[in-house]
């Protein structure tokens, strides 16, 4: 396959949520404005996504810091700019092989390029990220999914509760795994929408629905529990807030997963859980990065 021609980029770190305000400012930019997770192990607090700006000739990196830092002034984030070089490949077998299926215990996630190639035995989530979190490479999704899977091996859970589900892809991996009734929970409506359009990709529309909710206290959410299994792949931050909320959204012999979280952080989590009467079962460390599974007694 012959080569594709050379690229120059410039790259802006944007918070999930201003990206597509940080795509429309730069609209008219080089030859294509587009924007993709990042995950930085080690980093509590990392922005989230990253803007590119992609041109066919150098840009003139004076002037393109300069209207970048314009841009982050304007969205009030700092001015993260990066300046890089794509030489001449063959970037269908590039982006192929930086998408390739995640195996995660049962779970094999894979993008459309893989269909046909789920493994026996395994259990096939199609994903499209989209504009959400959760692609199944993050170190706190993949921990998550192993917990999730160990659990449903087990015992599948009556129900479950994915909070800040992102592309949903914990939601379908409860359901693919035996759980008979799922609710995908995101404060991003952006989210939910990329949820519903991977729950409908993946024929789990009868199993699975998603709502948008910012808060564990939700009616919606509380008229469901409690929970057999509560799964929040969210921040340390966030994660203490919301502990009184979703431990009591937690069965009687039901787990919570926790994950989202740096090493340093959990004696922190942990203390803030077990006094809400939750027990730490587990913990699975991958990359400096945490998940936690808490288990309500009987």
């Amino acid at each position: 396959m012959p080569l594709s021609p050379e690229f120059w980029s410039v790259e802006l770190d944007v918070p999930v949520d201003l990206v597509p305000a940080a795509e429309d400012l730069l609209a008219e930019a080089g030859i294509a404005v587009s924007s993709y997770e990042v995950t930085k192990p080690g980093v509590a607090m990392s922005p989230d996504w990253r803007v590119q700006v992609l041109f066919d000739a150098p840009p003139d990196q004076k002037e393109w810091r300069k209207r970048l830092k314009d841009v982050a002034a304007g969205l009030d984030i700092p001015a993260t700019i990066r300046f890089t070089h794509l030489p001449a490949q063959d970037w269908v077998r590039h982006t192929n092989k930086l998408n390739a299926p995640v195996h995660a215990g049962r779970f094999f996630l894979y993008g459309a390029h893989d269909a046909g190639q789920i493994p026996p035995g395994r259990l096939g989530i199609l994903l499209d990220a989209g504009l959400a979190f959760g692609t199944g490479r993050a170190p706190s999704t993949y921990g998550c999914l192993q917990a999730i899977d160990d659990l449903c091996r087990v015992r599948a859970p009556r129900n479950m509760l994915d909070m800040g589900t992102g592309s949903g892809v914990l939601a379908m991996a409860a359901a693919k795994a035996g759980a008979r009734a799922v609710l995908a929970a995101d404060i991003d409506p952006v989210a939910t929408d990329v949820t519903r359009d991977n729950v409908k990709l993946n024929g789990l529309s009868q199993r699975v629905a998603a709502i948008t909710a910012s808060r564990p206290d939700d009616p919606r959410l509380t008229a469901a529990g409690p929970y057999e299994l509560v799964v929040a792949n969210i921040l340390a931050g966030p994660l203490c807030h919301m502990a009184t909320g979703l431990a009591r959204l937690v069965a009687s012999n039901g787990h919570l997963v926790l994950s989202g979280l740096l090493a340093k952080e959990e004696r922190l989590i942990v203390a803030r859980y077990r006094a809400t009467g939750l027990t730490l079962a587990r913990r699975i460390p991958r990359e400096g990065w945490h998940t936690l599974v808490f288990r309500r007694r009987a």
